[in-house]
């Protein structure tokens, strides 16, 4: 008789008591007479995470604390199928080993090459029907309910995954969770149902919210009117989903608003809603303003780098004209110039114009100085020799006095020092050759975008210079400066954003710039963080959610008191939640961001609870 397996989650390891599993194991394998004809099929327990539990996205997750047991089907199938072409080869080698005689390292060699040209078997996991979790949640309660008899300690909740089309009701998944005193005793347990519908097509074809507080009442014991019920929606104002289906971090902005007493499904969040947006920075992203200031920084990276590794990713786009050619120019420049104006040139080109700040009316940095500039220029470097010449063109034009180009004070780099050098007549002429050309150019991309984005928080008086102090290290080595610009980078990419899709008042940006400094301040750069921020539900919030379709919208009801409460959940999204729970809807697309408005999925969740004293 084929026993239900036990595995823990390989990914997700969790600590696991052996006496609290071969207990749930023993019970769920055998019942109470051990003669049960349900394991005539394999059955899996996998033992999940927190993360991972079904209502992760429904229910508050404080209520989920710790791993669970999933109970599944355990199935075993071909991995693929045998085509005629691969049967041939099979029978025409054994045809010619008959005619021949072969030594024994030949005949193992064939034996194992024909073995690896056959289908082998894998395992997938499948829900069970509805009746079957029922008896396994029903063995569960069981185990643990002291009135029984020998009632077991308590072990992790029990879900069960289920087939949709078992029931009419459409339930997707059951589960036990039990209730502990003090002393670890068990007092009884929850109950859960979670059922899927779907695709609604428009709002109208939704359920009312009196039918739902009708179901709700039906399940209360004793009857009473004493329902509370709170309203949930989550906008997502970046457009990528709060589940990105392709598995590829996005920069995300969701805003979440949760209120009390609705007045009806897909209600409109009111003006004392409790708001909190999440928003996570992800570098890269094509949609983000920020995203040729992302470019820009990869390439220094790529330069960075270069100097450990001892290759560079050189630019191969073909220019028009050689970059030597646009380096003289630039030197001739300054040198009409430099007499006349000895001060910071006012340099402003095309890219200024066409820049992402410039286009998210904020305002673009003028002041570059010498290197500054020069750091533009040679950004499009398609190759180490081109690199040596355009520098060899500069260093010739400082040392005979051609040009007396003005550096920032800040700006340390060694080309800096060499033009500071140039106008004392001692300027020392640097050996060109090995990693230095490289690393020259590395030092002028790390000033230059350092003040960059020290420019851009301090011109948007989001911040202060001081606040800024501890990622304008000037004793800093390249890799440490670097590490320092990609965090820069992501507050940036949080704040521009917020600016393009929010229009946040300028003090909610001081806070999530203040959030942001101070985390990145004693935390390692990282694209995937979090950050969450409480807003008033003003105009721009209130635009936000008046002109967009809510992401996810959500009703939680409860009835009863600590002993007998009674909790209905009903969530509206538009987005399926359970993969396994989508049915056949044709031609409809779904989850499509680029449509109007998309269809709606409900999926609801019952919570009873029962105590055993």
């Amino acid at each position: 008789m084929p026993a239900a397996v036990m595995v823990p989650e390989e990914e997700n390891e969790v600590e696991v008591d052996t006496e609290d599993l071969e207990t749930i194991l023993q019970r769920l394998k055998c019942g109470k007479n051990g003669d049960s004809e349900l394991f005539k099929e394999e059955f899996r327990i996998q033992l999940l995470p927190q993360s991972q539990h079904p209502l992760c996205n429904l229910m508050d997750q404080k209520t989920q604390t710790g791993s669970i047991y999933l109970l599944q089907r355990e199935l075993q199938v071909f991995s693929d199928q045998l085509t005629s072409e691969s049967l041939d080869g099979v029978m025409d080698l054994n045809s010619v080993q008959g005619g021949m005689e072969t030594t024994d390292e030949m005949e193992d060699s064939t034996r194992e090459d024909s073995m690896e040209d056959l289908p082998k078997m894998v395992t997938e996991l499948h829900p069970v029907s509805i009746k079957d979790a029922r008896y396994f949640l029903s063995l569960y309660a069981m185990a643990h309910n002291p009135a029984v008899g020998d009632a077991q300690p308590a072990v992790f909740p029990l879900w069960v995954k289920v087939e949709v089309q078992s029931s009419r009701e459409r339930v997707c998944y059951l589960g036990s969770e039990l209730h502990t005193n003090k002393r670890g005793k068990v007092t009884g347990m929850s109950t859960f149902t979670v059922t899927a519908k779907g695709p609604f097509p428009t709002p109208a074809s939704l359920p009312t919210l009196g039918s739902l507080q009708k179901k709700h009442r039906a399940r209360v014991f004793p009857p009473n009117n004493n329902v509370v019920n709170r309203g949930f929606a989550q906008y997502d104002v970046f457009g990528t989903g709060s589940h990105d289906g392709t598995g590829e971090r996005q920069t995300s902005v969701l805003i979440e608003c949760s209120w009390k007493d609705v007045t009806s499904v897909l209600q409109l969040p009111p003006y004392n809603s409790d708001t909190v947006m999440h928003i996570r920075a992800v570098p890269g992203d094509m949609k983000s303003a920020a995203y040729n200031i992302y470019r820009e920084l990869q390439t220094l990276s790529g330069f960075v780098e270069g100097l450990n590794t001892g290759e560079v990713l050189w630019c191969l786009e073909e220019n028009a004209t050689p970059l030597t050619t646009t380096v003289s120019n630039f030197i001739q420049e300054f040198t009409e110039l430099h007499v006349k104006k000895p001060a910071l040139q006012k340099v402003q080109n095309e890219a200024d114009i066409n820049s992402p700040m410039h286009s998210m009316l904020l305002p673009p940095r003028k002041d570059l100085d010498f290197t500054e500039a020069l750091w533009e220029k040679l950004l499009g470097c398609s190759g180490y020799q081109e690199l040596v010449e355009c520098l060899q063109l500069v260093c010739t034009a400082l040392q005979q006095g051609k040009i007396q180009p003005m550096v920032h004070r800040s700006n340390q780099s060694e080309l800096a020092c060499l033009v500071r050098e140039s106008f004392k007549g001692t300027m020392r002429t640097p050996d060109l050759d090995g990693l230095l050309p490289v690393r020259l150019l590395a030092e002028i991309g790390v000033e230059k975008m350092k003040r960059d984005y020290t420019h851009f928080f301090i011109a948007e008086e989001l911040t202060t210079l001081s606040q800024l102090s501890a990622y304008l290290k000037t004793d800093a080595s390249l890799e440490d400066n670097l590490a320092l610009l990609h965090k820069l980078h992501v507050i940036l990419e949080m704040v521009a954003a917020c600016k393009a899709f929010l229009d946040l008042p300028h003090e909610n940006l001081r806070t999530l710039l203040g959030m942001a400094l101070q985390h990145y301040g004693n935390h390692r750069h990282d694209d995937g963080h979090t950050f969450q921020l409480p807003l008033s539900a003003g105009a721009c919030v209130k635009r936000v959610y008046e002109r967009s379709q809510a992401a996810v919208w959500r009703l939680e009801q409860t009835s009863g008191g600590k002993d007998d409460q009674v909790t209905s959940v009903c969530q509206i999204s538009t987005r399926p939640l359970y993969e396994h729970a989508v049915c056949d809807v044709g031609d409809m697309t779904l989850g499509d961001p680029m449509a109007d408005t998309q269809p709606y999925f409900l999926t609801t969740v019952q919570q009873s609870r029962v105590y055993f004293t």
